[in-house]
């Protein structure tokens, strides 16, 4: 979460710097406070959210592929029925 919040202003010069030539904005112009709150606040919610859940599945997908290097013919079944569905 931090991370995203550290970086967001790097990665708003980014945007500002990559604009097409032609279409150009000024910087003032560019960068609007309200919005980059926004999608700074929102952009790490998603993240945080997103390490949190792998951090809560990862035991249980470690556990599932112990099981499956157990039981080889539980994990080609599997895959079969995955590439036949």
């Amino acid at each position: 979460f931090a991370a995203c919040i550290i970086s967001s202003p790097g990665n708003e010069w980014r945007g500002y710097t990559l604009q097409p030539p032609d279409r150009k904005l000024p910087f003032f112009e560019y960068f609007k406070p309200v919005n980059y709150m926004r999608s700074t606040g929102v952009g790490a919610t998603i993240m945080g959210i997103a390490l949190s859940v792998g951090m809560l599945a990862t035991p249980y997908a470690e556990m599932l592929f112990a099981y499956l290097k157990e039981n080889k013919m539980v994990a080609v079944g599997l895959l079969v029925a995955a590439f036949a569905a």
